[in-house]
């Protein structure tokens, strides 16, 4: 009951991996340390109870970002060209990146190139201050060309490198994926917009998404894409070509 409990716009999502890492975890290790230590003399007690504080001191405490300095992407486009790839970040409010132009227009994204993917990973670490945290990405927007080319097995690789990217993440296709990732009508986000369409259905209206997971295993099997729904912008409204 407490999890669908919002504050100030904070929820499960945002407190979870803060809950995690801080309380829960170094929580349960302070339990076992005191459990262990019963019935033990009173000097193996504070030395074990030492080093058990230790660990959830450097292993725990130290690592752990708090949620209002990280970034949260709800959604990621994807091109490539022969300059390189450019990462489209579907995130609230960012300052333009080192070296990247953004209109001061309150749109939500925040375009990235470079050369390669870690080129682009350094271009934000040294141009944003908050933390880039993945693990609440909800769609993928390839361009077409990418789509059409083999470039999108490195980047196939590249995502199976994320541990915070799901298995789950909606994958689609767009000629113009920037567009679509800027858009943003009544407060809602292309990410939320989009797994809108596919989920807050009755099961009889349905449709059928095109999945991370699914994409891996067609590749794995026989080293093609599926058939990637395409999003198109029309008269300032999305459209996906779902069956």
């Amino acid at each position: 009951g407490l999890s669908l409990i919002k504050f100030q716009g904070t929820g499960i999502r945002q407190i979870f991996d803060f809950y995690l890492s801080r309380i829960f975890v170094p929580g349960l290790l302070l339990i076992q340390v005191f459990m262990a230590l019963r019935g033990k003399r009173r000097r193996q007690k504070k030395v074990a109870l030492a080093a058990g504080l230790c660990f959830v001191v450097f292993f725990s405490g130290c690592a752990a970002i708090e949620p209002e300095k990280r970034m949260y992407p709800l959604a990621l486009g994807a091109e490539w060209s022969e300059d390189g790839w450019t990462l489209i970040y579907g995130m609230p409010e960012l300052p333009g990146a080192e070296g990247q132009e953004k209109e001061e227009t309150g749109n939500s994204t925040l375009a990235i190139t470079g050369v390669d993917f870690e080129t682009i990973e350094k271009i934000y670490d040294r141009s944003q201050e908050k933390y880039l945290d993945m693990g609440h990405l909800q769609v993928l927007i390839l361009k077409n060309q990418l789509v059409q080319s083999e470039h999108w097995k490195e980047l196939l690789a590249y995502l199976e490198k994320e541990p915070l990217i799901g298995e789950n993440v909606y994958v689609f296709r767009s000629e113009y994926p920037e567009q679509i990732m800027k858009w943003n009508k009544n407060g809602s986000s292309t990410g939320e917009y989009l797994l809108g369409i596919l989920e807050n259905r009755i099961p009889e209206q349905e449709k059928n998404g095109v999945t991370l997971r699914q994409v891996y295993q067609q590749h794995y099997e026989n080293n093609t894409l599926p058939d990637i729904p395409e999003i198109i912008l029309q008269d300032e409204e999305i459209q996906a070509c779902l069956e």
